[in-house]
């Protein structure tokens, strides 16, 4: 278990790590070392070992800040809500879950739009540390900066307006990023939920 945690555990901390590292150059060069689960799998968890690792404070609030769900909405789930969750999230049947369908099982499950409009603020603003430094001081003298700061000071309460204006101003920053955070970016789970509040909020 403890084995299973620490691995679950460091790609929670490669997807927050990867969004936030500054100046690195090649990102895709941060990759931590996968141990062995069981003689069977290095990357996927049976349902004991899921049940095993949702009884883990510390795992589930690792989760909690990958996800952007809260502790308290993760564990509000019992034993048999539990199995009924392993049993969705595992997509091809396979009776164990992998990583993507485990963080993307907890994101569809329980949270709701306005958390997945505050977790992808979280994501930009990672993203945006990353921009050249031209660009980040042209973007903090702009009247653009007044609306992410307005955001970012309560995301959840943005009507869907700003939140469509604010996507529309991220989205064209973004094609400033270095290729290799792009890279990281588009082939990390958060790219999932930009895609989603693009076709919620993109024009």
């Amino acid at each position: 278990m403890d084995r299973y945690a620490d691995r679950f555990g460091s790609d929670l901390d490669r997807e927050i790590i990867v969004l936030r590292k500054k100046d690195q150059d090649d990102l895709t060069s941060i990759k931590p070392t996968v141990e062995l689960i069981s003689e069977a799998s290095k990357n996927e968890m049976s349902l004991e070992e899921f049940l095993e690792a949702m009884d883990d404070t510390d795992f589930v609030g690792r989760v909690a800040q990958k996800t952007g769900v809260s502790i308290e909405k993760i564990d509000e789930l019992d034993m048999d809500s539990m199995k009924e969750f392993f049993e969705k999230a595992d997509k091809d049947n396979s009776g164990s879950l992998d990583f993507d369908e485990f963080v993307n099982g907890i994101i569809q499950s329980f949270r709701s739009y306005d958390e997945d409009f505050s977790h992808f603020f979280t994501v930009v603003n990672g993203l945006l540390g990353q921009l050249p430094d031209d660009k980040t001081l042209a973007f903090i003298e702009s009247d653009g900066f007044k609306l992410f700061e307005t955001v970012g000071n309560d995301p959840k309460s943005m009507d869907k307006e700003s939140r469509a204006e604010f996507f529309t101003m991220v989205n064209e920053l973004l094609v400033d990023l270095p290729d290799a955070v792009m890279k990281s970016f588009t082939e990390s789970n958060d790219f999932d939920l930009y895609k989603q509040i693009a076709s919620r909020y993109g024009v």
